[in-house]
């Protein structure tokens, strides 16, 4: 595991309550054309020189550091003293960008101090342990500029806007400008309560632990993988909250108690937000996507909606069956637009759903990654079917996202299903070709169809197996 970095942000903010937001250069490789808050890394030679009004040393040195991104990034220098004028700060500025001068050095020359206590604490966000690169990036908040203005100088940054938090967030719902999912979060916060009230909401933020982190995938679509029994290689089932004044809970999938403490914090927080849960959405009925089904509708009096083929596989009520093709809105500006999908193979009544304004496609038990989808009779599924829904999937062209029950993907979605599409179909010639070959015993078609695979897999192989035959329209010999 690679140990993060120490970071800091800065949310400068005036006395509207507007805050300063900067837009990464296009040729940047990370987050290129994203609106930005001041911040950076601490650099080893940071030291505490220069700041006063503090009590822990290492909070300190982060924000000197905050405060140094911001005088490189904006020129606003969050400082107590005398400022020299804007040519001569300017200058101090340049040099220090060119590595000429020492952000000590200035505040030696114009004996000027960094408070503290002027930067309030503003959260703590960590760079989950599978990134190659991590850190762990304080925020703070500071609304003292003491008459200052910004001054951009283009490297890094293109611009320097400020936005009241409402508006930013509004634009980037709109897709008029990128924000990462901690800025995202971060400005929803801020909407949620007046200052210095939203400063209790940052610091309380929900428990990420680092390997299974909140995300907020696309704007109001936060992925919240909690641990379920499950199929291996798959640890985890991502249950997705859709929405914000109204609020989706779509395969709350796990009944350990601690899970569910931890879908519990973060709904609560949501609901102190604003949010009003409106529905728990099951995409199918497995164990590993409705464990917690009883629990939600028990804690928040939430209805349950799946398709009308599920109430046959469950034991509790379904209060809405959710048809192929319907629309189910939610509020907001401009709120957000999903049309269910009936996708049987894998299940019976098993549903996708197309989130039209962020172009989301949330696929459930279609694709997994790692892994590939069990198909099995059993449990109701049918491979002619799967295979149909895969390819019906795979013509949303229009999506920029796909969202799994188990895992994640970075891929283009239409990329992602024509592999699993191809996959399946490549397994099947082989079936075909070893069953033509004159095997008819199922165990010796598994393990020749499927000597690629780890021999614990072959278990769940055999049920994969047994659908492509039917499909096929042969037999084996038990």
């Amino acid at each position: 595991m690679v140990e993060p970095r120490k970071a800091a942000v800065c949310i400068v903010s005036n006395d509207e309550g507007a805050v300063l937001m900067g837009r990464r250069n296009l040729s940047l490789r990370f987050m290129p054309g994203h609106y930005v808050f001041p911040g950076g890394r601490v650099n080893d030679d940071e030291g505490t020189a220069h700041v006063v009004d503090f009590e822990d040393e290492d909070e300190a040195l982060r924000i000197k550091a905050a405060a140094r991104e911001v005088f490189e990034e904006t020129g606003l220098l969050l400082v107590v003293g005398e400022l020299p004028e804007r040519p001569v700060l300017r200058k101090a500025r340049e040099d220090l960008l060119c590595e000429r001068i020492s952000f000590d050095e200035i505040l030696l020359q114009f004996k000027l101090t960094v408070k503290a206590s002027e930067f309030e604490p503003a959260g703590k966000w960590t760079t989950p342990e599978i990134s190659p690169i991590r850190f762990e990036t304080r925020y703070y908040l500071n609304r003292h500029l003491r008459g200052q203005s910004e001054e951009l100088i283009q490297g890094e940054l293109t611009a320097l806007d400020w936005f009241m938090p409402q508006e930013a967030r509004r634009l980037w719902q709109m897709g008029s400008i990128k924000v990462s999912t901690p800025v995202a979060c971060t400005l929803r916060r801020m909407t949620a309560a007046p200052y210095p009230d939203f400063l209790d909401l940052l610091r309380r933020q929900p428990e990420r632990r680092l390997d299974n982190p909140d995300r907020e995938l696309r704007r109001g679509i936060h992925c919240l993988p909690l641990a379920t029994k499950t199929i291996p290689p798959a640890t985890h089932t991502n249950c997705l909250l859709v929405g914000e004044d109204e609020l989706l809970i779509f395969d709350p999938g796990a009944d350990d108690p601690k899970e569910l403490a931890l879908l519990q914090e973060q709904l609560d927080y949501l609901m102190e937000m604003g949010s009003n849960i409106l529905a728990v959405v099951l995409t199918h009925s497995h164990r590993d996507h409705i464990g917690g089904v009883g629990f939600v509708r028990e804690r928040y009096d939430a209805q349950v909606w799946a398709h009308e083929k599920t109430d046959a596989q469950v034991d509790f009520e379904i209060d809405r069956h959710i048809a192929d093709e319907e629309i189910i809105t939610l509020a907001g500006d401009p709120g957000w637009r999903l049309r269910a999908l009936h996708t049987p193979g894998h299940d019976p009544g098993h549903l996708c759903f197309f989130e039209e304004s962020t172009r989301t496609l949330i696929c459930g038990d279609m694709i997994a990654n790692p892994g590939t989808i069990v198909v099995s009779e059993a449990q109701g599924g049918n491979m002619n079917e799967f295979i149909a829904s895969l390819e019906r999937l795979r013509t949303f062209e229009e999506a920029t996202l796909i969202v799994p029950a188990h895992g994640t993907t970075d891929a283009r979605p239409v990329d992602i299903l024509q592999e699993h599409i191809d996959h399946r179909l490549w397994r099947e010639a082989k079936i075909k070709a070893v069953y033509d070959s004159g095997v008819r015993s199922l165990g010796e078609l598994l393990t020749k169809s499927y000597d690629d695979v780890p021999e614990d897999v072959l278990p769940l192989a055999e049920h994969s197996l047994k659908a492509h035959l039917t499909r096929l329209g042969v037999t084996a010999d038990e």
